[in-house]
């Protein structure tokens, strides 16, 4: 049920599967402010509009 539901946010399992980098890399980023989150409950959600994907990726990766 939850895959018919469209999200406009990702978590940071989600985030770091598609940056191919470990959740604590994507968390400890978050924590810092170099991804910019949003903390939920016990957990951090990430909004599509606030990030560019490929742009995360080539700062990530390099």
């Amino acid at each position: 049920m939850n895959s018919l539901i469209k999200k406009d946010f990702y978590t940071i399992t989600e985030l770091a599967k598609l940056l191919g980098i470990s959740r604590v890399s994507v968390f400890k980023r978050v924590r810092q402010g170099s991804i910019k989150g949003q903390k939920m409950g016990y957990n951090f959600i990430i909004f599509k509009k606030d990030i560019n994907l490929k742009k995360l990726s080539s700062i990530i990766k390099h």
